[in-house]
C-alpha cells in the first residue's frame, strides 16, 4: 500500500513540475501563424455559436479543440488562455504514457511519465494554441483503449469515440482505421464485430481526398526525410535507446506494441510523402520515441536494480537545458519563448508601438496574412492574395454566395490594387516569401512612394499617402 501511495506521490510531483514548465511564460511569445487561425475560429464560436469565419466559411477542423478553447476565451481573450487548453492535453498525455508504461512493467509507468514530462517538444507543443497536442494524445489514447477492449468491451465504445474525435482533429488519424477494423473483427464477439463497419465507413468516405496531398515523388520524399532528420540530430542517443526498448517491449506485449508502432510508422512515412515540410506533422511520433526509450530504462532497472538509477539521472539531466542551452532534449529550466521552428513562422505584431496601432485603427488597412493582424491590430479592410504554402498563387481567397471575393479568415476584401486615399500596409516576410514574381510586381506598385513607419525582424508597416 505504501509503495502504491509513493508511486502516486511521484506521479503528482511529475505532473506539478510538468504543469509549471508548460504554464511558465505561456502568454509571452507571439502567436505563430496557425495559432492565430485557431484562436480566430474560437472567437467566432463565442460570437456565433459555430466556428463560422467572417468570410462565411465553416471551419470544421478540430471542433472539440476549438470549442474547449472558446470556453477558456470566455474568461479573457489572451494568448495565455488561448494556449492553456493544450497545457491540459499535455498533462493528459503524460498520464497516458504512465498507464501505457504500466502495461509493460511496474516501473515503466512512472519512468515514462517522467521523461514525457520534460521532453522539450512535448513541452513546446503543450504551449501552443493549436491542436497538435490534442491529436497526439487522442491518437495513442485510441490505440490504448482499443487494446484494452479485448478484455473489457466497454473500452470498445470509448475507443471508437476517441477514434472519431481523432480524425476530426486531424485527418491523419485515418491511419488507425484498418487497425480498428481488424482488431474489432478478431477480438470482439457477437454483434460487436459489426462495429468494425464504423471505422470502415470513415476510411472509405475520407481516404480519397487525402490522396491528393501526397507528392508522389521519391526525390521530394527523400528531401523531406532529410529535413525531418535534421531536427533529430540532438537526440541520436534517444533513437539508439528506442530500438532495443521497442524490441524488448514487443517481446513482453506483442499486441500492444504492434498497435502502437505499426500505425505510427505508417503515418510517419506518409508525412515524408507530403507536398510540404512541417515539423508539427511528425510531432506525434515523439510519443512512441520517448515511451520505448523510457521503457528500456525501466526494463534495465527491474533487471539490474538501483544501479540503473544513476543512468536515469544522467539521461535526465545531462542532455537538458542546464548543460546545453541551445541543443537540449530535456527541459529542466522553464522557457518563455516558442520553439525555434522555421516551419511554424511567427509574425511579431505584438510589439508594435501603441500609438502606431491607434493610428492604424482609424485608417484603412491592407495586409497579407490576416488572422494575426486581426488579433493584434484590427480586422483589415483589404487583403493582398497569396498562397500560404507557396503552391499556386492564392489560397486565402473565398468566393461568397453573393459573388464577392473575400479573405477566407477575416472576410476582408481581396484586392491586388492600391486602395484610394491614405492607408497602412502590413507586409510580413512570411507571406511575402510566398509571392510569385507577377504578384511581387503588383505589390511593388501598391507600395510605390509609401514610407516605412515601423519594422522588425518579421515585418514592415508602410504608410501610403
Amino acid at each position: 500500500m505504501k509503495k502504491i501511495n509513493l508511486e502516486y506521490l511521484f506521479l503528482a510531483v511529475i505532473l506539478i513540475f510538468a504543469f509549471f514548465l508548460r504554464v511558465y511564460g505561456l502568454g509571452t511569445p507571439v502567436f505563430w501563424i496557425d495559432e492565430s487561425i485557431s484562436t480566430l475560429a474560437s472567437i467566432n464560436i463565442l460570437e456565433k455559436g459555430l466556428p463560422i469565419l467572417d468570410s462565411g466559411l465553416f471551419y470544421d477542423r478540430a471542433l472539440i479543440f476549438h470549442y474547449l478553447q472558446a470556453f477558456l476565451l470566455l474568461f479573457g481573450q489572451t494568448e495565455f488562455l488561448a494556449r492553456f487548453i493544450s497545457v491540459i492535453f499535455g498533462l493528459l498525455t503524460i498520464l497516458l504514457a504512465y498507464f501505457i508504461g504500466k502495461e509493460y512493467s511496474l516501473s515503466g509507468g512512472i519512468i515514462s511519465a517522467l521523461f514525457m514530462s520534460v521532453f522539450y517538444l512535448e513541452v513546446f507543443f503543450s504551449k501552443q494554441a493549436r491542436f497538435y497536442q490534442l491529436f497526439q494524445m487522442l491518437f495513442f489514447l485510441s490505440i490504448y483503449l482499443l487494446y484494452k477492449s479485448k478484455d473489457n468491451p466497454k473500452y470498445l465504445y470509448l475507443s471508437l469515440i476517441s477514434f472519431f474525435i481523432t480524425i476530426n482533429t486531424h485527418l491523419a488519424g485515418l491511419v488507425l482505421a484498418p487497425f480498428f477494423i481488424v482488431h474489432i473483427f478478431i477480438y470482439n464477439k457477437d454483434w460487436k464485430k459489426y462495429l468494425s463497419a464504423l471505422p470502415l465507413v470513415s476510411l472509405l468516405y475520407k481516404f480519397l481526398p487525402t490522396k491528393e496531398l501526397s507528392s508522389n515523388s521519391a526525390v521530394s520524399t527523400m528531401n523531406y526525410f532529410r529535413q525531418y532528420a535534421e531536427h533529430t540530430s540532438n537526440m541520436v542517443y534517444l533513437l539508439i535507446l528506442f530500438i532495443p526498448g521497442l524490441i524488448w517491449a514487443f517481446i513482453k506485449k506483442k499486441r500492444l506494441t504492434s498497435l502502437i508502432i505499426l500505425p505510427s510508422i505508417i503515418l510517419l512515412i506518409g508525412v515524408f510523402t507530403l507536398k510540404t515540410f512541417a515539423l508539427r506533422y511528425a510531432y506525434f511520433f515523439v510519443f512512441p520515441l520517448v515511451l520505448y526509450s523510457s521503457l528500456l530504462i525501466s526494463f534495465l532497472y527491474e533487471k539490474y536494480g538501483k544501479i540503473i538509477l544513476i543512468s536515469l539521472v544522467f539521461l535526465l539531466i545531462i542532455p537538458s537545458n542546464l548543460f546545453f542551452p541551445h541543443t537540449y532534449v530535456n527541459m529542466i529550466k522553464p522557457a518563455d519563448h516558442n520553439y525555434n521552428d522555421y516551419s511554424a513562422p511567427e509574425i511579431d505584431l505584438k510589439n508594435i508601438p501603441l500609438e502606431l496601432i491607434e493610428d492604424i485603427k482609424i485608417n484603412p488597412l491592407m495586409c497579407l496574412f490576416s488572422p494575426s493582424v486581426e488579433w493584434y491590430v484590427k480586422k483589415p479592410d483589404y487583403v493582398f492574395p497569396f498562397s500560404m504554402d507557396g503552391r499556386g498563387n492564392d489560397s486565402v481567397s473565398y468566393n461568397k454566395t453573393n459573388g464577392e471575393i473575400v479573405d477566407v479568415y477575416t472576410g476582408a476584401l481581396i484586392s491586388a490594387e492600391r486602395p484610394e486615399g491614405d492607408f497602412y500596409f502590413i507586409l510580413d516576410y512570411y507571406s511575402a516569401s510566398k509571392l510569385k514574381p507577377s504578384q511581387k510586381e503588383k505589390l511593388d506598385k501598391i507600395l510605390e512612394d509609401c514610407i516605412v513607419s515601423y519594422e522588425n525582424k518579421d515585418l514592415k508597416i508602410y504608410l501610403c499617402e
